[in-house]
């Protein structure tokens, strides 16, 4: 599943590859993947615009579009996006695809339909009505507003670490990453964690999830690129603990599977 991680690589793609060209022709192979929009509206609104500014927020991509209004993205279970010198490479379960009249083409993959292309009038109305919290890199959001987000909690601290209502960005994929870095067991309730382990925990997320992006390293891609010793080439049955080799544990967490090691996390 697509995390901030991939989702900031996404952004990078569009704004190195399509910002500033005009949209010759949007082709919607299945309607399903739009939002209120009918295809029709959507395609017109795109045809002749130039894509102008890219955010990212969480796992939600935006793109400004110059006549007004945003392009949104949200990539599900299974989505992606990529650039395409020659629109007749066209790659399989492309949903949406962008050709603009310079070269190439932006085109929108999403195997099993779990995600959203939408166009929205304001970026930040859109990022309040999906009732969406802090971005997890957001320079804004520091320890204090941290601190403040999870306060009082008595949920476990992967479940608070995957709420995008809480933290927007962080998926069941990188909290494992995450836990594993900070020595901390995933199913320990957060308002027990001491001062000092919170604070860990917040100074941890950060690097963990820069230094996967400035890696280019996703939650199931190029995870090879990720420093030695990370939990995630290790993240499957039978994997083993990077630094003591302890056979990871896995259980769920709220209907979600969790890895561990059993001795550096006391899970």
């Amino acid at each position: 599943m697509p995390e901030l991680p991939d989702v900031e690589g996404f952004k990078r793609v569009l704004a190195k590859s399509a910002l500033g060209k005009t949209i010759d022709q949007v082709v919607v192979n299945d309607a399903r993947i739009l939002g209120k929009l009918p295809a029709r509206a959507f395609i017109s609104r795109l045809n002749g615009s130039k894509l102008i500014e890219a955010r990212r927020h969480g796992k939600h991509l935006m793109a400004h579009v110059d006549r007004g209004g945003w392009l949104t993205l949200h990539f599900g279970m299974t989505g992606a996006l990529q650039f395409l010198r020659k629109p007749d490479n066209e790659p399989p379960f492309t949903r949406v695809r962008i050709d603009f009249s310079d070269d190439g083409s932006l085109v929108y993959i999403n195997k099993r339909m779990i995600g959203r292309v939408d166009l929205v009038e304001d970026a930040a109305d859109f990022v309040a009505g999906e009732n969406l919290g802090p971005d997890a890199l957001d320079r804004r959001f520091d320890f204090d507003a941290f601190r403040a987000a999870v306060f009082g909690s008595k949920r476990d601290v992967k479940a608070l670490l995957m709420d995008q209502k809480v933290i927007a960005g962080i998926g069941n994929i990188y909290s494992d990453e995450i836990l594993f870095r900070a020595r901390i067991n995933p199913a320990e309730r957060t308002d027990k964690l001491a001062p000092s382990q919170l604070k860990h925990l917040f100074s941890v997320m950060r690097k963990v999830l820069r230094t996967a992006v400035a890696r280019g390293a996703g939650s199931e891609h190029f995870i090879d690129r990720l420093p030695e010793g990370s939990l995630l080439p290790e993240r499957r049955k039978g994997g083993r603990c990077p630094h003591c080799r302890s056979v990871l544990k896995v259980f769920k967490i709220g209907g979600r599977t969790a890895y561990c090691c059993p001795r550096c996390q006391k899970c």
